[in-house]
C-alpha cells in the first residue's frame, strides 16, 4: 500500500476520466466500496494497482496521485473552445485522452521546476503582433540557433526534426510525441505562463512533424491553444479572426523553415525545371512538398487552385501509402515520446535529491525496475 498517495487525485483523476466508480470497478474487477475507500483515505491502493490507475485507466502519469492538490478539474476539449464544432466532434476519446495526457505533463512540469523557471521562454520573449512575419521568422530562428548552413546539412529528414525539437525545447517549449488514432490530427499545442508545450502526432511523416512543430510554435507566440490538421477543410467553418490566425501560422512556419531571403534565389531554379523542383527544394530544406508548395504561392508562382490540388493529392497519397510496423525499441520509443529535455530534466532532479526513484519512475510513466537501462538510452 502507497500511504502517500493524495485521496483527492485519486478522484479528481477518475472524474476527469468520465468514469464512475461502478465503471471503474468493472474495469479493475474490484468492489466499488473499495475504490470509494481508496478516495475518502480509509484505504490506500497498492502500487500494482496505482499503475493500472494511470496507465490502463485514466491515461495520466503516475506522479499526479502525489500532489498536494488537484488542479481545477476543466473539460480537456474545452481547451480548443476557438476550433468549430464541425472540427471539435471529429476528436475521438483517443485525442481526448491526448489532451489529457499533455495536461498532466505540464503539471508535471511544474512539480520538476518548483522554484524556478526555465532559462529560454521564447513564448515570453518574442511579441508577433510588434513584428512583421519575415522579422519575426528571423528572431524564432536566431532565438533557437538554427542557421540556413546547419539547415542544408540535415542528412534526413528524421535529423531535421530533431535539431528542430531539440532547438524548440533549449527555446523553453517541451515537446512530446504519441501516436494518434485520429490520422487527421497532426499535433497540438497548450498555452501555459511557463510550460506550453507542444504535442505531435508521430504517426505522421518526419517532414509533416517539422511543419507541425513550428506550426504550433506559432499557435504558442500568438496566444492561442491550436491543432494542426492533414486538411484545411475546417478553416471555412473559423470566425474572421480566428482564420487569420491559422492563416498567419501556416504563413509563419513556412517563413521560419524556408526563409523569404533565401527562397527568393530559389525562384529562378523552379522557373526552369518546373514542377520537377519542388521535391528538389524540399529535400534541400529537409521539408515537405506542401512547405515548398506554400513558398509558391507566397511569392505568386502558382495559384490557389494548383496549391489546393497538389496539397490535397499528396495527403491523401501519405494516408494512403501509410503502413503498420512492428513497434521497435521500447526504451528507445519513450524517450523520442517523453522528449529529451523532459527526461534530463526528471533525472536531474532525482540526482539532485529532490525525489527518489519511485517519484521519478512516475514523472516518466515507467516501472522503477527500468530506471537503469532507461536511463542508459538516454545518453546514447
Amino acid at each position: 500500500m502507497i500511504s502517500a498517495v493524495n485521496p483527492a487525485m485519486l478522484k479528481w483523476a477518475r472524474v476527469r476520466s468520465g468514469l464512475s466508480l461502478i465503471d471503474l470497478a468493472s474495469k479493475m474487477k474490484r468492489n466499488t466500496d473499495e475504490i470509494r475507500m481508496w478516495e475518502n483515505g480509509k484505504r490506500f491502493p497498492s502500487y500494482g494497482a496505482l499503475e493500472d490507475l494511470a496507465y490502463c485507466h485514466f491515461k495520466v502519469p503516475l506522479a499526479i496521485f502525489f500532489f498536494s492538490s488537484p488542479p481545477e478539474i476543466d473539460d480537456p476539449v474545452g481547451k480548443f473552445r476557438r476550433l468549430p464544432k464541425y472540427e471539435l466532434t471529429r476528436f475521438s476519446s483517443d485525442t481526448i485522452q491526448k489532451i489529457r495526457l499533455a495536461q498532466a505533463y505540464q503539471y508535471s512540469l511544474e512539480e520538476l521546476f518548483t522554484g524556478s523557471d526555465p532559462e529560454q521562454m521564447i513564448h515570453r520573449s518574442l511579441n508577433p503582433n510588434k513584428l512583421s512575419l519575415e522579422v519575426l521568422a528571423q528572431k524564432v530562428r536566431d532565438y533557437m540557433g538554427i542557421t540556413l548552413s546547419q539547415q542544408f546539412k540535415f542528412r534526413s529528414s528524421n535529423q531535421a526534426f530533431k535539431a528542430w525539437r531539440h532547438a524548440i525545447e533549449n527555446a523553453g517549449v517541451f515537446t512530446f510525441k504519441d501516436s494518434f488514432k485520429d490520422g487527421f490530427l497532426s499535433g497540438f499545442c497548450l498555452l501555459h505562463k511557463q510550460y506550453p508545450i507542444i504535442m505531435i502526432n508521430n504517426s505522421n511523416s518526419f517532414t509533416r512533424q517539422v511543419f507541425t512543430l513550428i506550426h504550433e510554435l506559432g499557435h504558442i507566440l500568438y496566444g492561442v491553444n491550436g491543432v494542426t490538421d492533414i486538411d484545411e477543410y475546417y478553416f471555412r467553418y473559423l470566425k474572421n479572426q480566428e482564420q487569420d490566425i491559422e492563416v498567419q501560422c501556416n504563413r509563419f512556419a513556412a517563413e521560419v523553415l524556408v526563409p523569404s531571403e533565401s527562397f527568393r534565389l530559389e525562384i529562378p531554379f523552379f522557373e526552369e525545371k518546373g514542377d520537377e523542383a519542388i521535391s528538389v527544394l524540399a529535400n534541400k530544406y529537409s521539408v515537405s512538398r506542401e512547405v515548398i508548395l506554400r513558398r509558391l504561392l507566397d511569392f505568386r508562382k502558382i495559384d490557389n487552385k494548383f496549391y489546393s490540388t497538389q496539397a490535397e493529392k499528396w495527403n491523401k497519397d501519405y494516408l494512403r501509402s501509410k503502413k503498420h510496423t512492428r513497434g521497435g525499441d521500447w526504451y528507445l520509443t519513450r524517450i523520442a515520446y517523453l522528449g529529451k529535455g523532459y527526461v534530463q530534466s526528471a533525472f536531474h532532479n532525482y540526482q539532485r535529491g529532490r525525489f527518489d526513484k519511485t517519484t521519478l519512475a512516475n514523472h516518466l510513466n515507467i516501472k522503477a525496475k527500468y530506471l537503469n537501462k532507461f536511463e542508459s538510452y538516454l545518453w546514447r
